[in-house]
């Protein structure tokens, strides 16, 4: 029987400032997926990462699952997942791939290996032309502002471009070190939605269409937004595979999360440490990440 650990925060990452009326229903993805390894005759639990009493080597594989307050201790983070992987438990994602994922400086690999990209700045690298050009070719008026480290939208807000000056300004005194990327403001966010690309061993799973709330340019549920599952077209299933094609780790999972911009598909960001699935609408996609795991057990990779 295959020991499976399903990696969890132990507290809510330090953005989460407003009171979550039913936490459990913030782990039921996890619960889903436990239930699903338990259903193949698999044994799984849920495991806080940083708890030091844990033992590895009592499990066969660590999922990286609700892992958010990874945000407020990366380095710990990381220093834990190198202990996975010393121990002989298999870690997915690996190391190397969350290592790459962490940090949104990942744009511009994707960038440099010919994946189209929505147009993304270094604020510390930030000239004027460059910003005026970007806007220009996407008439755009307000940009967005996000670090390179965060998730679930956190410390992200749009920006009318009069404004830029004086937010980086406080976002500089606000959080010192802290890189920022800038992206012009895509109307296609709000009019058509970000698609996301679900795959489990480099195999897609099913395809979500979010949208955000009125007023809101974040899709996520803790701000407003709606998820529904879509059929994409074939040519956008093309163009999503060849993109996955170019992620250079041995990924067990993978979220492409894209928004249409000039008539293509284009990265908004990859998520390969712990992407919602949402498994409580495409209920068989809980089986089919469960069993795309085992098969790494026999040495497979074709799930």
């Amino acid at each position: 029987m295959t020991q499976v650990a399903i990696l969890r925060c132990g507290k809510l990452p330090g953005f989460v400032t407003w009171d979550i009326p039913n936490l459990d229903e913030l782990f039921e993805e996890d619960n889903l997926l436990i239930r699903g390894f338990r259903d193949l005759g698999q044994e799984a639990e849920p495991v806080v990462w940083n708890d030091p009493a844990v033992d590895w080597d009592r499990f066969d594989l660590a999922l990286i699952r609700s892992t958010w307050d990874y945000l407020d201790e990366r380095e710990q983070f990381l220093k834990v997942l190198s202990q996975v992987e010393a121990s002989t438990c298999r870690l997915f994602n690996p190391l190397e791939a969350v290592r790459w994922n962490i940090d949104k400086h990942y744009l511009f690999d994707l960038e440099q290996w010919g994946v189209p990209i929505i147009p993304t700045l270094a604020v510390s690298h930030l000239g004027n032309d460059q910003l005026q050009r970007m806007l220009a070719e996407h008439r755009s008026g307000s940009v967005v502002l996000k670090p390179t480290v965060g998730l679930g939208g956190s410390h992200s807000q749009r920006v009318p471009l009069h404004e830029l000056k004086a937010t980086l300004e406080k976002l500089e005194s606000a959080h010192p070190g802290q890189e920022f990327l800038v992206q012009p403001y895509i109307d296609e966010v709000v009019t058509e939605g970000e698609w996301s690309f679900v795959y489990f061993n480099r195999r897609l799973s099913h395809v979500l269409l979010k949208k955000p709330a009125p007023g809101e340019y974040r899709v996520q549920g803790i701000y407003g937004g709606t998820i529904e599952t879509m059929e994409p077209s074939t040519k956008d299933i093309r163009q999503a595979e060849q993109i996955m094609e170019k992620i250079p780790f041995d990924v067990l999972y993978a979220r492409l999360d894209f928004v249409r911009a000039g008539g293509r598909l284009s990265i908004m960001e990859v998520e390969l440490i712990e992407p919602i699935f949402s498994f409580n609408l495409v209920p068989a996609s809980i089986s089919r990440l469960a069993q795309a795991a085992l098969s790494r057990m026999e040495g497979k990779a074709d799930g």
